[in-house]
């Protein structure tokens, strides 16, 4: 499953892809100590877990887990899976660090979106974002994702289908 999407502002379009877990290896390079792991992971996940061993705790084989590329270069990983019925849920968000601040982002987070309505039962996604991450909150917000609640430390934000 490929999904292609293109911005104005890129020169090359971005490509949204079923992930495997070569691609979760060099996402695992990105985050520099414990505190930005977390940031992506949460806490059920160790920060410095072998990539095989985080593979089966996310189950990466099982739910929708993608790779985001432009110009064949990895930008972003994540998982966008059914967690509820009729929704999906986005988690395990990581945008390559060297790609931030380029709009990159939101079109990975767009792609996801695309994916999931693409899915006629889909209607709602769902997403947790820790209070601190302020740019990831920023976008969330600006794409329509409302604030819903609390889970475990996270903001639950959703989006509902129009």
């Amino acid at each position: 499953m490929l999904i292609y999407v293109g911005n104005p502002l890129l020169k090359q379009r971005a490509m949204l892809k079923k992930a495997e877990l070569n691609e979760l290896k060099v996402a695992l390079t990105w985050p520099e100590n414990a505190a930005e792991f977390r940031l992506w992971f949460g806490d059920k996940v160790r920060y410095g877990s072998p990539a095989d061993a985080i593979w089966q705790q996310i189950k990466g084989n099982e739910r929708g887990t993608f790779a985001f590329y432009q110009n064949e270069e990895l930008i972003g990983f994540a998982q966008a899976y059914e967690k509820v019925e009729n929704g999906i849920h986005i988690a395990c968000l990581i945008v390559n660090p060297k790609m931030r601040g380029k709009g990159l982002g939101r079109l990975f987070v767009k792609a996801l979106m695309e994916n999931a309505w693409a899915q006629e039962q889909v209607r709602f996604i769902t997403l947790n974002v820790y209070p601190e991450n302020t740019p990831a909150r920023s976008l969330y917000k600006d794409l329509g994702f409302h604030e819903v609640g609390e889970n475990n430390g996270m903001v639950s934000m959703q989006l509902e289908r129009d």
